[in-house]
């Protein structure tokens, strides 16, 4: 045997290995079931569209219901957020400076109320993995504001025809933000990076989660969404919910793990030595807090048990997932109506994007089912429709509400992301099964004049060659969805 085999078959093991090794402890995590008021959960949306009078419209509550959070908190906050930057790819400008917004926000909390714990967790690929500086990041932890950047490495791999190489030839030579030779691939304004950050960059896996929690007179608020606090992204559609009570200590429970396989801590533990105020858990409501797999296990049991009556709504920034695939169209055989709402993935940043995987998706959906499912994609104008939101009302009375940060793919379904999603039981009459209800059929209808959605025929794709380039992409993992 020679050298070049021994390399092989190493490399083989540890591509192998990679994509099955055990998970980090709080990985793939399932809470109790909690039972709730359904008075103490809010649904929150943002939207960008085009109003009755040809306006572009940017409509906003996440990010005002974040603020407000820190603007009341005195013991502690923690926000996991995904993409934290101020970099805006071609685009000179952006709709609202929201990671300075919220980096001066936690500074001026941490400057008037200096005994205040504040833990925030986010993504390396901020700084693109080392190699370069970023300015928000740096404030907020100058100013006493404890940053954890999710330790990648300790996730399984999505990419095993790369990552073995990555593990086992490049990984050893850590990075620097000094010394880098190539253009940052973000913005033709920062610094350039090593060869090292693309290296890390090409495993394509992230701490993709997007949630915060604070207290608030006396209770404490939890904040789970779609949406990140980037710049870049500051007009994107996202949803989000805001949940009062005791669901706030499933939130921590999980961060506090990932902080510890990120050789952290974070610092809320006194939380539980407090006495706050508990919601009351009268009502037809409960919830539960889902990452990872566990997000993908319960929602396949819910589709699966639809039945004719029944109705499955969905709003999605990217679906590729093949099991989710196969179980929407065997609801729609079994009389199911079903609704999809997803981006035409024709923008990025600024780059336009070629329409995968949701194009080739939605012809599979309409092909296949014999136009069972309808489609309508969200008409983005250079931002995106990031939402992540299904809806399943059962001809019984009953509703199932999931949203998150989880896109409906194999990155985000498969334990190779870090993901994080509320899983919500609730009645058909429920105050918040009628938002979400109306959410749905405004932008689905294109209601009060303004126009959010597009016909099918707008953004439809047959293209055989996408088509396979999708599935080899999502088989493969060699793609950012």
């Amino acid at each position: 045997m020679n050298s070049i085999q021994i390399i092989l078959i190493w490399l083989s093991f540890v591509g192998f290995y990679q994509t099955i090794k055990p998970l980090p402890e709080g990985v793939n995590y399932s809470s109790e079931i909690l039972n709730v008021s359904p008075a103490d959960i809010i649904f929150l949306n943002d939207l960008t569209y085009i109003d009755s009078d040809s306006n572009y419209v940017h409509d906003q509550e996440i990010f005002e219901s974040l603020i407000a959070l820190i603007d009341s908190a005195e013991h502690y906050i923690l926000i996991d957020a995904f993409l934290f930057n101020s970099y805006k790819g071609p685009v000179d400008f952006s709709y609202r400076e929201l990671s300075s917004e919220l980096a001066q926000k936690l500074i001026k909390k941490k400057t008037d109320f200096p005994d205040i714990k504040i833990d925030f967790i986010t993504d390396p690929i901020n700084t693109f993995y080392g190699g370069s500086k970023i300015e928000n990041l740096e404030s907020i932890e100058a100013a006493g504001i404890n940053v954890i950047y999710a330790d990648l490495k300790k996730l399984r791999d999505s990419t095993p025809l790369y990552s073995p190489i990555w593990r086992t030839f490049i990984q050893w030579f850590g990075n620097s933000d000094k010394y880098g030779l190539f253009p940052h691939p973000f913005s033709k304004h920062e610094q350039k990076v090593t060869l090292r950050s693309y290296f890390s960059f090409f495993n394509l896996k992230a701490n993709h989660r997007k949630v915060a929690l604070a207290d608030n007179h006396g209770k404490i608020i939890s904040l789970i969404t779609s949406a990140n606090p980037h710049s870049a992204s500051s007009a994107f559609s996202n949803v989000a919910v805001k949940i009062e009570g005791e669901f706030w200590k499933e939130i921590y429970a999980t961060e506090k793990l990932v902080a510890a396989f990120s050789n952290d801590s974070l610092q809320g533990d006194f939380l539980f030595e407090l006495t706050f105020g508990t919601s009351s858990a009268e009502g037809n409501t409960s919830i539960q807090f889902l990452t990872e797999k566990q997000t993908k296990d319960n929602l396949m049991i819910n589709l699966a048990g639809t039945a004719a009556g029944d109705s499955i709504s969905i709003a999605m920034f990217y679906f590729s997932n093949r099991d989710i695939i196969r179980t929407l169209l065997k609801a729609a055989e079994r009389g199911v109506d079903i609704r999809l709402i997803i981006d035409p993935n024709k923008d990025a940043f600024g780059y336009p994007r070629n329409g995968l995987p949701n194009r080739p998706v939605a012809n599979e959906f309409v092909k296949k089912s014999k136009g069972k499912i309808n489609i309508r994609w969200y008409h983005t104008h250079g931002e995106q429709f990031h939402t992540k939101l299904i809806l399943i009302k059962k001809d019984s009375g009953k509703a199932v509400i999931m949203l998150g940060s989880t896109n409906l793919t194999r990155k985000n379904l498969e334990n190779y992301n870090l993901e994080s999603e509320v899983l919500i039981k609730t009645l058909t009459s429920s105050e918040l099964t009628r938002d979400i209800t109306n959410y749905f059929d405004k932008i689905w209808f294109n209601q009060n004049g303004n126009y959010y959605t597009a016909d099918y025929e707008k953004f439809q794709d047959s293209s055989i060659t996408k088509t396979i380039i999708y599935r080899i992409q999502e088989f493969t993992g060699l793609s950012t969805y």
